[in-house]
């Protein structure tokens, strides 16, 4: 069975009665699927791990009848039926919890769903935890949920490509980094780490989503029950699907609190200027922040706590590949005080973190 996060721990870690004051950026952070609706059953609100795990394009469902378009196998007493009733006595609170199966055409989805209208807001939502992913099953075809396919049947000649699973997909030859590198150097000298790293970060989330997606169907295990190395060849396997470049994860440090990642090939390391090490910024050289938020944010979701990635070498500096650590968030600041300071490599970075006071920590 797999259990992403119980209605009981989602109580304890989020308060969903303040679900409506979130931001969609906020939304898209949270663990389990979240539809807003207005009284009628239109889709108001979509977050991110409800579009990864309904395969669809939220922009195609905003604005659609969740009852009567997009979810047709909610149709009915047992989820209809409650949302009907909830909305009919402009009660306030958790309306409703129960169990269900979404059918698709990919597979079958149990579920946990709480009804939601928070106090004040004029929007109901529906929080949707997954519980066990399995094959699809026997049902009519309109009792199934719709796929992206039929949401935009003519996208294909507008443009929109999607890969086998329905994710959309867009290719770029490696100069579209180049140019990105070049035009940020340009208009926005020494931002490139700052700016990048975040960017990974926030890729790096939605990367989590889709490898737990993964992971489900192909095991029926989430990512973090997962063995570490299985976990390790899935990440590496879909950096190197999507041209990034190959990583290799050494778990020899972890005892230190380290885990360390080399990139051989890294797209961006060579989609950047050469010579960068003699550049005024002492950290310039070190072209991969893209590449760290990721796996920082990737590890920090199958970890479970906040984690932070550094690159530590650069093959851009004419290094070869390129060196990443992972480690605890609290010792960010230790990290980067170091690599400001020139500090190069694991071994170079790790002997600094030894050498930090006991328990030191940065908010």
């Amino acid at each position: 069975m797999l259990e992403l996060i119980p209605s009981a721990a989602m109580r304890n870690t989020f308060d969903v009665l303040t679900i409506d004051e979130r931001t969609d950026q906020e939304l898209d952070t949270l663990p389990f699927g979240v539809i807003g609706l207005d009284r009628e059953g239109t889709i108001l609100r979509y977050n991110l791990y409800e579009a990864q795990f309904a395969r669809l394009d939220r922009n195609q469902v905003l604005g659609r009848g969740f009852f009567t378009e997009v979810a047709r196998c909610t149709r009915g007493e047992v989820f209809e039926g409650q949302f009907r009733k909830g909305v009919a006595s402009d009660a306030t609170g958790s309306l409703a919890r129960f169990p269900f199966i979404f059918d698709f055409k990919f597979g079958a989805q149990e579920v946990e769903v709480e009804i939601v209208r928070p106090p004040g807001a004029p929007r109901f939502y529906l929080l949707i935890n997954r519980m066990r992913v399995g094959p699809a099953r026997p049902v009519a075809a309109d009792q199934l949920a719709i796929q992206q396919r039929e949401l935009a049947p003519d996208e294909l000649t507008r443009g929109v490509r999607r890969d086998p699973v329905e994710r959309r997909i867009v290719e770029v030859p490696w100069a579209f980094f180049a140019a990105l590198r070049a035009t940020c150097d340009q208009l926005a000298p020494g931002t490139w780490q700052m700016f990048c790293a975040e960017w990974g970060v926030q890729y790096g989330r939605r990367l989590a989503i889709d490898l737990e997606n993964e992971a489900i169907e192909r095991s029926g295990q989430s990512v973090g029950e997962l063995p570490m190395n299985d976990f390790a060849a899935m990440l590496s396997r879909r950096l190197a699907q999507q041209g990034m470049g190959r990583a290799t994860f050494d778990f020899v440090a972890i005892r230190d609190g380290l885990l360390v990642i080399q990139m051989s090939r890294s797209m961006l390391a060579e989609a950047a200027p050469r010579g960068r090490a003699s550049a005024p910024d002492p950290i310039a050289d070190l072209a991969c922040p893209l590449l760290a938020g990721i796996f920082g944010a990737v590890i920090g979701h199958v970890a479970g706590r906040r984690l932070v990635g550094r690159e530590v070498a650069c093959g851009s500096a004419g290094g070869g590949s390129c060196s990443f650590i992972i480690t605890g968030h609290g010792r960010r600041k230790t990290v980067d005080d170091a690599l400001t300071s020139g500090v190069r490599g694991v071994d170079a970075v790790r002997e600094v973190l030894a050498r930090a006071p006991a328990g030191a920590q940065d908010e």
